[in-house]
């Protein structure tokens, strides 16, 4: 037998050991012999590197054979280090010095003459070993395929549907786990083998077992694979099992809780109790013989503590795995739950046999498709009983019968109405942008269109009918799930169904004859417009010519389509031919133009609808030309004012005569001007215009608000429609609290956008005309400055307001004053009292100062009284006051409070909101 010599070298050795434990050598391989190059392409280094996670964990469980090995095979030394991280893997380091890695000197540079390389004689064990380049074994040494290899042992690798995949024939250090941990196989007291998570009730993992093969073969073992998927257990075994531990698992928590708060309520005592004998508050005595004693009892109070509050946190830890074990049924059987999961299984089930029936038809085997669909199957069935099982105990499963449109749904803890009831869900009321109890489709509709959320029925609590949910907000309240549940009853949704199927419903037939939407193109500053009328489609309509509107002369349309003259124009012209706007807004562009839908006027409002137009454009001058009449008055001379209309009427009469056409219009403003005004109210009129105070800003805000222009949105913001239809442009809010608070304005109610107009008041539209006719200098303010209050109009309705609110405020003060003075006096008389009944008292006990209270129902004896000769008149009241105690009088509180804000006033009768003249959109 031939016998193999020992390691020259030890790279020989390391690696006669590495391929003993059956680890194999090359690139690509287990490990393999390494080296550093240098530019000559001489070896200088060579290491023994570990490439794969096999390779670590076999030289960690042999790590003493590796050391034992090298030292036999020449008298090599070898260390290996075996560190872990936080996974658990080992990784290996392999040294033969005081490095980590093995490093190897140099060889000799060659001699100048050729000559044979002499053989380098084994160095001694004891010095640093150093590795020589041999990467492959000798020529003389043996194939390690003829070493003698022995069997580790045998293992079987089992999986069942009922067991799940185990593996057994391992012992505890054998280097098994370390080998298929990494595939994912974990040990278990219980079971007392190896096995793969979640395996149970599932097709086998052919994946990992086949990696877990490979890997015990090549480390030395022999494994034999069973697999049997007809071995399954029922779906209420399984369900009985998951029961059972679970129950199990809320029993054990809850003696770790037990235990855990035990401790912890010792530690607590210990922790008080280490400190016996030591005052609170007690420093240490720094240099006493007590110094070091307190010293240690703190510090055995602070770890008695700290572990007191472990142990608390630990119990609180295993209580609520406990609560959670004890709920695992109450949860996973709940029936609205389980309702979805058999909507996810239904749908699995489908999916499988649709791939079952397309594997059949193209001539393919679907057995494990045909195992699956058997479990979910049983699954399914099992699900279904326990939805009927909670049926059948009275639990109220909510279902499309049950809803009808109109009514409101519990989802969350707030009512959404419903808006359509679907099969599978509920279109409910939605609108982030609100947070409310109750959520109407009234709530969540903007611009003619309502937000939707669909909801599933087995997220629905209870059911209100619409009717009984109006009676409730009608009383203020929300209701609970118990009232709704008696409406429920009173009024079932098939009833509401059957009401709304009686009702009539009116079929709306479209005219062709009738144009939808009007279309308005015009280009920027320009001096025409083209007005279209369009059918249903889209298309121009046929009947009905386009209309070319003109600027009027010496203007244009600056603003392109959204020019106000321009829409106004529109608006006559609708008018005129009989139609008026739908519900909505304009949409479009400049470039494409805008539309807006359009329906026929009614007989009776169509009068109205014509001659509102011509009303705002009529009304709007005025407002602006009276300062241009009212600048010839002087301030100074207010008499002469009357003298100047006084010539002005003769010229007007001649005009008409000439130019009748132009003289009509300007008729009714010679009219309104001023003739002969009376020079008290021009005086006031000027008081009134240098008392404002305005800036610039808040007097443009009040003349928007008198024309109608300003709108308050339901978040807040405030925008100025200029041109009537537009959503407007965005201003500034921070001037509205001032002068509302001073009587100018008033927020209205809002209309059926949800939109607050502002509107002026009294106040407002008289100072608008004052600012206007007056023309005082704004003040210059900031932003800050535009908050602060302002002064009501001078002799305004505000003004009267605050005037008597003031009064009624000074009567409270002085009626409050008189009461404390009052009350005052009687303090005093009572005080008095008591001072000579107390002084009666210390007499008979002896007492001269007054360091306690006098006894209540003290009467002194008739001896007490001859002896100390008490007055009469205190003895009688003495015995007055032990029949009848006087209580100390308490003064009133004379606390300032500020005046409450008066309510706003009311909007002005001439507002235009209120004429319906800006009424396009």
């Amino acid at each position: 037998m031939a016998t193999t010599p020992p390691a020259k070298s030890p790279s020989i050795a390391l690696a006669r050991a590495l391929r003993r434990l059956g680890l194999t050598q090359g690139q690509g391989k287990d490990f393999r012999v390494d080296g550093d190059y240098n530019k000559a392409g001489e070896r200088v280094r060579t290491y023994a590197l570990l490439l794969t996670a096999h390779a670590d964990e076999t030289a960690a469980a042999h790590a003493d054979d590796i050391e034992r090995w090298t030292e036999e095979d020449g008298g090599w030394s070898f260390t290996v280090c075996v560190r872990y991280s936080d996974k658990g893997r080992p990784h290996c380091t392999i040294s033969n010095g005081a490095v980590e890695k093995i490093r190897e000197e140099p060889p000799a540079p060659p001699a100048a003459e050729p000559a044979p390389e002499p053989e380098p004689e084994p160095e001694p064990a004891s010095e640093t070993a150093a590795l020589e380049e041999p990467a492959q074994p000798e020529e003389a040494e043996e194939p390690p395929a003829e070493e003698p290899r022995p069997s580790k042992g045998s293992l079987t690798i089992t999986h069942t549907r009922a067991d799940g995949t185990l593996l057994e024939g391992s012992r505890k250090h054998d280097g098994v786990y370390e080998i298929v941990r990494p595939i994912g196989f974990r040990s278990s007291r219980n079971l007392g083998a190896l096995y793969i998570r979640n395996s149970r009730d599932r097709e086998a993992d052919h994946w990992r077992i086949r990696r877990a093969v490979a890997a015990l073969r090549e480390a030395g073992w022999e494994v034999t694979v069973e697999i049997d998927e007809s071995k399954r257990r029922s779906f209420k075994e399984a369900e009985a099992e998951r029961l059972e531990r679970a129950e199990n698992r809320a029993e054990r928590h809850s003696d770790y809780a037990s235990s855990a708060a035990a401790r912890s309520n010792a530690r607590h005592k210990a922790a008080l109790g280490a400190l016996d004998g030591i005052e609170p508050g007690q420093p240490i005595l720094v240099g006493h013989h007590s110094e070091r004693r307190h010293r240690r009892a703190i510090e055995r109070s602070d770890n008695n503590m700290r572990a007191s509050i472990a142990e608390q946190e630990r119990a609180q830890h295993h209580s609520d795995r406990a609560e959670t074990a004890a709920q695992y049924k109450a949860r996973r059987y709940d029936p609205n739950r389980t309702r979805r999961r058999l909507e996810k299984l239904n749908t699995e089930l489908r999916k499988l046999e649709r791939y079952r029936d397309e594997q059949l038809a193209a001539g393919r085997t679907a057995d494990r498709a045909e195992r699956r669909i058997e479990d979910l199957r049983e699954e399914i069935a099992g699900w279904e009983e326990v939805v009927e099982e909670a049926r059948q105990d009275g639990v109220k499963l909510w279902e499309p019968d049950d809803f009808a449109p109109g009514d409101f749904a519990l989802y969350s803890g707030t009512w959404y109405q419903i808006k359509r009831a679907n099969p599978k869900t509920l279109s409910i009321a939605w609108n982030l942008r609100l947070t409310k109890r109750v959520m109407t489709l009234e709530d969540a509709t903007e611009g003619g269109s309502t937000w939707t959320f669909g909801m599933d029925y087995t997220k629905i609590r209870a059911r209100c009918p619409e009717a009984a949910m109006l009676a409730f907000l009608a009383d203020g309240t929300v209701p609970g799930t118990k009232s709704a549940w008696k409406a429920h009853l009173a009024q079932p949704a098939s009833e509401v169904r059957a009401a709304l199927a009686a009702k009539p419903k009116t079929k709306k037939r479209s005219d062709p004859k009738v144009p939808k939407k009007v279309k308005v193109d015009c280009g920027w500053d320009a001096t025409e417009a083209t007005l279209t009328y369009l059918d249903g489609k889209g298309q121009p309509h046929k009947l009905h010519e386009p209309v070319t509107i003109t600027a009027p002369e010496g203007t244009k349309f600056t603003e392109s389509v959204w020019s106000r003259s321009l829409l106004e124009a529109v608006t006559r012209r609708l008018a005129a031919d009989g139609f008026q706007y739908r519900e909505g807004r304009w949409s479009g562009s400049p470039g494409r133009g805008i539309v807006h839908g359009i329906e026929p006027t009614e007989p009776p409002a169509a009068e109205p609808e014509a001659a509102g137009p011509d009303q705002a454009t009529l009304i709007e001058p005025p407002a602006e030309e009276p300062p241009a009449a009212a600048e010839p008055p002087a301030e100074e001379t207010p008499e002469a004012e009357p003298e100047q209309p006084v010539d002005e009427p003769e010229p007007a009469h001649e005009e008409p005569a000439d130019e009748p056409a132009t003289a009509e219009p300007e008729q009714p403003v010679d009219e309104t001007a001023p003739p002969a005004e009376d020079p008290k109210e021009l005086r006031l009129q000027r008081e009134q215009a240098a008392a404002l105070g305005w800036s610039t800003g808040q007097a443009e805000f009040v003349i928007a608000a008198a024309a109608g222009r300003l709108y308050l949105h339901q978040f807040g913001s405030l925008y100025c429609r200029d041109t009537p239809g537009t959503a407007g442009r965005l201003m500034s809010v921070h001037r509205l609290s001032a002068l509302q608070k001073a009587g100018f304005v008033t927020v209205g109610a809002a209309d059926a956008n949800r939109e607050r107009p502002v509107l002026v008041t009294v106040d407002g539209r008289r100072a608008v005309a004052v600012w206007k006719r007056w023309k005082p200098t704004p003040v210059e303010k900031n932003r800050e400055q535009e908050c602060e209050r302002l002064r009501p109009l001078l002799h305004g309705v505000q003004a009267r307001r605050l005037a008597e609110q003031a009064a009624q405020d000074e009567a409270a003060r002085k009626a409050a004053s008189a009461e404390f003075r009052e009350a005052h006096k009687r303090l005093m008389e009572w005080e008095d009292r008591e001072d000579r009944l107390w002084a009666a008292w210390a007499k008979v006990q002896g007492i001269v100062f007054r360091l306690q209270r006098r006894p209540a129902g003290w009467v002194p004896t008739e001896e007490e009284i001859e002896t100390h000769g008490l007055d009469a008149a205190v003895v009688a009241e003495l015995r007055e006051d032990a029949v009848n105690p006087q209580p100390k009088p308490v003064l009133p509180d004379l606390k300032q409070k500020p005046m409450p804000e008066l309510s706003p006033l009311e909007a002005d009768g001439q507002t235009p909101e209120q004429l319906d003249l800006f009424a396009v959109a």
